[in-house]
């Protein structure tokens, strides 16, 4: 028996010794996160995508508040760990705007009660010249979401969304869309370099963990206070960031956040990759940089039905690029893709282009499917879909889609 508890001593030593040693060659680091949102200093320089909230018609029994018109809808923004954090949102007309949903109703309290809550949020509705859409935009609603009790008692914390509503045509829209605003950050000492550390909530649901983006940067780098908070710096929370200590670089692996957002954990550690190879395969251009350009650009066409009927004439196939003058990748690809030599030969000896604006051709979107972009659609002379690709594709990505020999 004696033996047997020495020898268990001896075990949970050395079990204790070598977390230790773990512990000195990892070090760990966490950081305390402040809430910010936009004011007079930097802020990230992206957001997420918008959520989509459904609206049903308020009662026509029930009593609008002072100011308020209808049509009146009413939905839930759900954002925190759950339905105690949720916000019931009503959206109305006023006497200035009858046909738009230009103010916003926040149940901050959470009693069901609009009338209670403050002032209504009142936005001008803006027509859309190219579009003919009508947006109401309401931007920097600071909200409170409740993530429960802690050892200090109950914790909440501010959360700021931007808010827009789209009319099209007379019909009333059934749908409110909402971005984050707000943002996490700290300053912390890594390997004796004072960093500063950014966290982005990257899908609107104010709750901070890994599906979410963080950002470490030396904050002796110059505009640093703006760069932490940028898309070249900022990445999803696999992947690694990097301190400069003189001439060594500490990588740094992300843990942890707080779900509330006010800390995050990470470690140093040993891992044989610099800054630059880890970000290489992030720069998408990288490999049409050294590609020849095209002396003569690619034809486009405008309006899909001439396009088919001359590629039908010719017996060549058709592509189609939907596009959106808001999409970044679009911008992208008539830059560096589009005006390709090879790219540009292959589809002039076979194709026939026609580049199709998805926010005015939204009924040939929608007969295609196009769910994002860019969506470039390869047709046969005969009309029939012989392949797509969507989002940015590379020169080579291109050349597989219309095939280099036909």
């Amino acid at each position: 028996m004696v033996m047997t508890k020495l020898i268990a001593r001896i075990i949970v030593l050395g079990l204790a010794l070598g977390a230790a040693c773990v512990a000195e060659a990892q070090q760990v680091v966490r950081v305390d996160l402040a809430y910010r949102t936009r004011g007079t200093g930097p802020a990230p320089d992206f957001s997420p995508k918008g959520m989509q909230v459904p609206m049903v018609d308020v009662a026509a029994t029930a009593t609008l508040p002072e100011g308020a018109l209808r049509p009146a809808r009413t939905g839930v923004v759900k954002i925190g760990p759950g339905e105690a954090s949720w916000v019931h949102v009503m959206a109305t007309a006023d006497a200035d705007s009858p046909k738009d949903l230009c103010r916003i109703y926040l149940d901050r309290n959470r009693n069901g009660n609009f009338a209670d809550d403050g002032p209504a949020f009142v936005a001008k509705p803006a027509p859309r010249e190219k579009t003919g859409d009508v947006w109401t935009s309401f931007s920097n609603i600071e909200l409170t979401v409740s993530y429960g009790r802690g050892p200090q008692g109950d914790v909440a914390e501010p959360y700021t969304v931007s808010m827009w509503i789209v009319r099209q045509g007379d019909v009333v829209p059934d749908i409110l869309r909402f971005s984050v605003g707000s943002w996490r950050s700290g300053t912390a000492t890594v390997g004796g370099v004072e960093a500063l550390v950014a966290a982005m909530d990257s899908n609107n649901d104010a709750i901070f963990d890994t599906t979410d983006m963080w950002s470490v940067l030396e904050a002796s780098t110059p505009d640093a206070a703006k760069k932490v908070l940028s898309i070249d710096e900022a990445r999803q929370t696999e992947r690694l960031m990097f301190v400069k200590t003189g001439t060594k670089e500490l990588v740094l692996q992300f843990q942890s956040f707080s779900p509330d957002g006010r800390s995050i954990t990470f470690a140093v550690v040993d891992r044989p990759v610099t800054k630059a190879e880890d970000r290489a395969g992030d720069d998408t251009v990288r490999e049409e940089r050294p590609r020849p350009r095209a002396k003569t650009p690619f034809t486009w066409e405008t309006k899909l039905a001439e396009t088919q009927a001359v590629a039908k004439k010719a017996d060549k196939r058709v592509i189609i690029d939907f596009w959106a003058t808001w999409c970044g990748p679009c911008k992208t690809m008539d830059e560096w893709v589009w005006s390709d030599a090879e790219v540009v030969s292959v589809l002039g000896a076979g194709y026939v282009g026609v580049k199709l604006d998805g926010d005015l051709e939204k009924t040939l979107a929608t007969r295609f499917n196009v769910v994002g972009y860019p969506t470039m659609i390869v047709l046969g002379p005969d009309g029939k879909e012989l392949g797509r690709a969507v989002g940015y594709q590379s020169s080579k990505q291109i050349l597989a889609l219309v095939g280099t020999t036909r």
